[in-house]
């Protein structure tokens, strides 16, 4: 209800990987292209007469896209902001992906950080990486060819059970979260036969978030690279390490700074197959414990 207030609105500019603010797009005549996804910026008095109106809700109305879609022209390396074009939710694994990384994640605005969903390694806490109606999702092109991904209408998951891809016996996962007063965090550790100790498909990077804000972060660390979801062989018969990074992080002016805290770490081995077996080691204490023995671990963070 503000004439002259800042945008609220915006697409992704995918060639400049920067953001362009929406003009009136109802009165203009202009409309966004199906699968396209959109950033929205709620402000908290939406109707301008001095109190909060938060929380609110975004609705549609109007016939439901009925065709596919499909979003491109994504440069090697650099990202596109896609969207669930129909009222039914979509299943990630069933999108057509051209010279696209396998993984998508999607920004949980209520815990101010990402839901990732790894296709190859079948791993994450987007749930089944299932995709919910109009959701905006992000993808990242991996080749010198740009990126594509194709929507299609038999992606949806309609009004019936879902059924997923069968289950494949030689593949498995563990989440670990760690826990403070008032954030959480999380990373998957997955195992499946094309599964190596090096940065491969099935691994997904651990993002920024999009807000800056003190918070509680937890990754695993290969070839310097922050990972969110790492992947293994199913079948190994030597011992592998895995650096894993906890840090309780506060904001100073621009910059993000480590500080001291108590943080828990719980996991949750429901999907780790039987033969399987992890210790978790604190490097400032030497203090080791058995995953299948204990249900978590508390310790304290470091300044670094």
């Amino acid at each position: 209800d503000v004439t002259d207030g800042a945008a609220n609105v915006w697409t992704l500019n995918v060639s400049g990987q920067s953001w362009t603010a929406l003009t009136d797009i109802s009165g203009s005549g202009a409309s966004q292209t199906a699968g396209t996804g959109f950033l929205v910026y709620v402000f908290a008095d939406t109707d301008w007469d001095g109190d909060s109106d938060l929380p609110v809700s975004l609705s549609v109305s109007g016939s439901e896209n009925s065709s596919s879609a499909s979003l491109g022209s994504i440069a090697n390396g650099e990202y596109g902001l896609a969207g669930n074009p129909y009222a039914s939710t979509i299943d990630f694994d069933n999108i057509t992906l051209s010279n696209v990384a396998v993984t998508t994640s999607v920004w949980d605005d209520a815990n101010s950080d990402w839901k990732t969903w790894n296709k190859t390694s079948q791993s994450g806490d987007l749930s089944n990486g299932l995709i919910a109606p109009y959701q905006g999702f992000w993808v990242q092109a991996i080749s010198s060819t740009t990126g594509t991904i194709t929507i299609e209408t038999g992606d949806k998951s309609g009004t019936g059970t879902f059924y997923k891809i069968a289950d494949d016996d030689n593949r498995g996962s563990i989440s670990l979260k760690a826990t403070t007063d008032n954030f959480i965090s999380k990373s998957y550790l997955s195992f499946y036969s094309e599964g190596t100790t090096e940065l491969d498909d099935g691994d997904s990077k651990k993002l920024l978030p999009f807000q800056a804000s003190s918070r509680v972060v937890i990754m695993s660390v290969v070839d310097g690279q922050p990972l969110k979801i790492n992947s293994f062989p199913y079948e190994n018969i030597v011992t592998v390490t895995v650096p894993i990074d906890v840090m309780n992080i506060t904001l100073s002016e621009s910059n993000y700074v480590t500080e001291a805290g108590e943080v828990t770490l719980t996991w949750n081995m429901d999907q780790l197959p039987d033969h399987i077996g992890l210790i978790l080691t604190d490097n400032i204490t030497g203090a080791e414990t058995y995953l299948d023995q204990e249900s978590e671990y508390t310790f304290t963070t470091e300044p670094k």
